[in-house]
């Protein structure tokens, strides 16, 4: 027994050995770098599948886009097909237009020339094509309408018959025949927007008239009844499918001609109603209303253009409250201003002179425009507008009745902006009688009556900036304190005023070489400076305030422009004001 216990512990510890070795073998740092190298393997292994999908998937993708390519390969070769096809059919019809008009050439050319041949005395047998239809039974009518379709359809018969000396034939019929034929291959000149074409003149529009191909043909054709009935009867097939289709042409014109003149009065109305608006919010509206209801459109804009700032605007959007401004050149509005030219677009995103900014603010969709200047001689008084053309596009007609529509425009624009210069002119009247009371008042004190001249000037032309200065041995002005200031000597553009006696026009100061920040008025927008004059012609002082009007002229070198009205009202300004200098040198010196 004790042997046993004794091989069984040996036994024992030779495993505990064995498990303690392989422990201590799996615990070492090159079985753990053993175990890294497996897990990299594995990983590498799990991206290699990856990798091998993915490539399955683009080489599914590419297989796709290899069969697209095939079948639009394929519908290439169809549309080539195709292509080639539509080309013989093209030079077929034109091969058969060719013979088309070879055989009406021969066919004239020997009606000229059948006159010679006409033989009266012989072939009895051949008679007036009238005559013969007169010796069919009248109970036959089934045979009169086969003989007579025989005759206008079967061009060898009637050649048959012409060469025969169809006797019906009188020398005068065979003239107008002979130009009756050669009427017909004349083209139609003429179109009904031509009417309405103002730049056209009367004459030439009758001339147009005149030559047009359907008009001559019409003339000759209902000279009499005689002729109208032989000229049906001995006329060919073709020639009847042309005939055909020249009056299909006078039914069209006569159906356009008699929508345009509804159209028109409804233009002549409109312009009875738009001459009674006198204030010019009123009369953008009534023109934008007739714009509107005489093009059928969905919305209409009229710009006014303002000369001065080299810009358009309105005031009323047919169907939006806001206001629009445009620069000369910006949109087509401005495109026509500046080019003085009508604009009809089918598709206005397509045209990179569209401003879309206008459609995103207002949640509009623009797609066709009709846009045309009002025009005053060479000068742009503004641009009518119309946008989205009821049931398709702007067709022709409809650019000649806007060219009328801006006509009648131009009249009502002047009345209403003439009656706005008249009611600012007495406003402006009112603000001098109100000016001289109010400096009559301030006479006291000298930076009283500066500080009040100066808020009335800045009033008058409605501007920011104003200056009014006293000269009295010096140079007495209001500097940014509000404080009267004294200076020596004659300064900057002020300066040159005084001394030279007259008004200077700067259109900007900064450019100046004479400006002085001193004195002057700091601002880059163009200045008048005008001397203040007693009634005996004695300078003492001078004004300056900035000049809006001139303000197209800032990126230039020259004199900026100064209005007639505001000149005028300046004038009065400075002699109320240098009154009541003199008035308030005679108090302080009391």
């Amino acid at each position: 027994m004790s042997k046993l216990q004794e091989s069984n512990a040996v036994e024992n510890n030779k495993k505990y050995k064995i498990k303690t070795e392989r422990s201590q073998l799996m615990a070492s740092p090159k079985n753990k770098e053993i175990d890294g190298q497996e897990d990299l393997a594995r990983k590498l292994s799990d991206n290699f599948k990856g990798y091998q999908k993915e490539i399955e998937k683009l080489e599914a993708i590419v297989d796709n886009k290899e069969d697209q390519i095939r079948k639009l390969q394929n519908l290439v070769k169809l549309q080539q097909k195709e292509i080639d096809r539509l080309t013989h059919i093209n030079e077929y019809l034109m091969q058969a237009n060719q013979a088309k008009l070879s055989i009406l050439r021969d066919e004239r050319q020997w009606n000229q020339g059948s006159k010679s041949n006409v033989k009266i005395k012989n072939h009895k047998c051949l008679m007036p094509l009238e005559k013969k239809v007169n010796k069919i039974p009248e109970d036959n009518t089934q045979s009169i309408k086969l003989f007579r379709r025989q005759t206008f359809r079967n061009p060898t018969l009637m050649k048959y018959h012409q060469e025969e000396g169809d006797t019906f034939k009188s020398e005068r019929n065979t003239s107008g025949s002979s130009n009756f034929y050669d009427i017909l291959q004349q083209e139609d000149c003429f179109r009904t927007n031509a009417i309405l074409n103002i730049q056209l003149s009367d004459e030439d529009a009758t001339v147009q008239y005149n030559q047009d191909g359907t008009v001559s043909l019409m003339k000759v054709l209902l000279d009499s009844e005689e002729i109208f009935g032989e000229i049906i009867q001995s006329i060919s097939a073709q020639k009847l499918s042309f005939l055909f289709d020249k009056f299909k042409r006078v039914m069209s014109d006569h159906q356009q001609l008699f929508i345009l003149v509804l159209r028109l009065k409804k233009i002549v109305t409109g312009a009875l109603q738009m001459n009674t608006s006198v204030l010019l919010d009123d009369a953008l509206q009534n023109i934008i209303d007739k714009c509107v209801d005489c093009l059928e459109c969905d919305r209409a804009s009229c710009f006014i253009v303002d000369q001065a700032k080299k810009e358009l605007w309105t005031r009323v959007a047919k169907g939006t409250s806001t206001t629009i401004r445009l620069q000369f050149g910006q949109g087509l509005a401005g495109f026509v201003a500046q080019n003085h030219a009508i604009l009809n677009i089918e598709d206005a995103y397509r045209d990179q002179r569209f401003n879309t900014q206008q459609d995103v603010k207002n949640n509009y969709k623009t797609k066709t425009l009709l846009v045309s200047p009002i025009l005053d001689g060479d000068k742009c008084m503004g641009v009518l507008q119309c946008v989205n053309k009821a049931n398709g596009f702007f067709t022709k007609d409809d650019e000649a009745l806007l060219q009328i529509m801006a006509e009648f425009s131009k009249s009502v624009l002047k009345n209403a902006l003439n009656h706005d210069a008249q009611m600012l002119i007495q406003n402006k009247l009112r603000h001098i009688i109100k000016t001289g009371i109010i400096l009559q008042g301030k006479q006291d004190s000298l930076l009283e009556l500066l500080l009040s001249s100066e808020e009335r000037l800045r009033s008058l032309m409605n501007v920011d900036l104003a200056k009014v200065i006293y000269l009295d041995n010096y140079l007495y002005h209001i500097n940014k304190e509000g404080k009267i200031t004294e200076t020596q000597n004659l300064l900057g553009i002020v300066g040159k005023c005084i001394d030279e006696q007259q008004l200077i026009a700067v259109s900007n100061c900064y450019t100046s070489p004479i400006f002085n920040p001193t004195i002057d008025i700091e601002t880059n927008m163009p200045i008048i400076c005008m001397p203040l004059k007693t009634q005996n012609h004695k300078i003492i002082g001078a004004i300056q305030v900035v000049n809006v009007k001139g303000i197209g002229n800032i990126s230039s070198n020259s004199d900026a422009k100064v209005n007639s009205i505001d000149l005028d009202m300046l004038e009065l300004f400075c002699q109320h004001c240098a009154q009541s200098l003199m008035q308030c040198k005679v108090h302080t010196q009391k």
